[in-house]
């Protein structure tokens, strides 16, 4: 069976946010805003003004900590208290998450603003859930995805470079990981689009990825620059709305998951965390040592060739790798890869591998929270 679940509207320009009222009052006049602090600070003179030249009443909710299911019902029950008809959601990734399944529990749509490109949350019809400790706790199904994504390219440019590196990396882990296990024998639409736009997505940030990072950080915005938003958010975000069934088998995203266990992590990026995971990948998938520092390299070009220890696994390495090879194994233990593998000592060596290929191929000292 095939599912496709997208949203009705994308847009992405500079000055998108100034259209928010007009899209936003499709779904009544009565909106809950969740934001971050941060996000708030950055848009709420745009946003307000947008809202009410629509007449569109405001409730604010100022969101902290982590996107857990309880948070999320919190949300559910506020919104129907308040006679809530579209919920909004303006920052990154957490705040998206706990908005989409905010939404999905009270059956009230979502139209998402992303203040960060680091990942295409801001489309997905997938909340990732977490303990209010921050470790990973669920992944939540949503019926829908957000009814609407306003991707202001001004504001996503705006932001510090490390979220747009992080979001390249995240979309270009979309090729790598829906290729593991790749058979062209497979007759399913479903893989082969989402083969098909990962490397699109690839292909372009490749080639464009650094580019568009340094003009970001000398305030250009170009053509390129919405054209890679548009990589991590929309084309990203296609990889994951055609449910088939295929099921990927990547390495990189679950390690990240199951490495969140570990508190000194939890500053890293999403992005970050997952690109110290394709290297792994790469090794666990016997790739040579020259493709394997091309990966490094690749990287090391976008700033986030990370060691161990820039990624917070530093003191009791091997007693951190194994709590977190436990946790990938119970949790995503059915993924392709690690069927080549009888145990976890073989993600921990992994592990050890890819730390020393970024020594060798990489910058040492690159900042994972700089």
């Amino acid at each position: 069976m095939l599912q496709i679940k997208t949203p009705d509207i994308y847009i992405s320009e500079p000055g998108a946010i100034e259209f928010l009222g007009s899209y936003v009052s499709e779904y009544g006049k009565q909106a809950l805003i969740i934001w971050s602090k941060t996000a708030r600070e950055v848009t709420k003179e745009a946003v307000t003004e947008s809202l009410e030249s629509q007449s569109i009443e405001l409730t604010e909710y100022l969101f902290e900590g982590y996107p857990t299911l309880e948070k999320a019902g919190e949300l559910a029950e506020l919104a129907k208290e308040n006679d809530i008809t579209v919920f909004i959601a303006i920052g990154g990734g957490k705040v998206m998450d706990v908005t989409k399944a905010a939404g999905d529990l009270a059956n009230i749509p979502v139209v998402s603003v992303p203040t960060i490109a680091a990942t295409c949350a801001a489309w997905a019809a997938l909340s990732v859930l977490y303990t209010d400790e921050g470790n990973f706790d669920q992944f939540w199904r949503n019926n829908h995805s957000p009814k609407a994504v306003i991707a202001d390219t001004n504001i996503l440019a705006g932001a510090p470079s490390r979220y747009l590196r992080a979001g390249i990396v995240d979309t270009l882990a979309k090729w790598y990981e829906t290729t593991v296990s790749y058979d062209s024998k497979i007759l399913d639409f479903s893989y082969i689009n989402s083969i098909n736009t990962a490397r699109l997505a690839f292909e372009f940030l490749k080639e464009y990825g650094t580019v568009v990072i340094k003009n970001a950080e000398e305030n250009i915005i170009d053509e390129y620059t919405v054209k890679t938003v548009d990589a991590i958010i929309f084309l990203a975000g296609n990889v994951g709305s055609y449910v088939g069934e295929k099921a990927f088998s990547g390495f990189a995203h679950p390690f990240y998951h199951s490495s969140r266990i570990i508190k000194e992590t939890r500053d890293t990026l999403h992005g970050e965390l997952v690109a110290f995971g394709l290297i792994m990948q790469a090794i666990l998938e016997r790739k040579s040592e020259a493709e394997i520092a091309e990966i490094v390299s690749r990287f090391q070009e976008l700033k986030v060739a990370f060691t161990l220890e820039e990624i917070g696994i530093s003191e009791q390495t091997e007693e951190k790798l194994q709590i977190i090879s436990d946790r990938i194994y119970e949790l995503f233990g059915g993924i392709r890869i690690l069927a080549d593998y009888e145990d976890e000592r073989a993600l921990i060596e992994a592990a050890y591998q890819a730390d020393g290929y970024v020594k060798k191929y990489g910058r040492e000292g690159a900042y994972a929270n700089g």
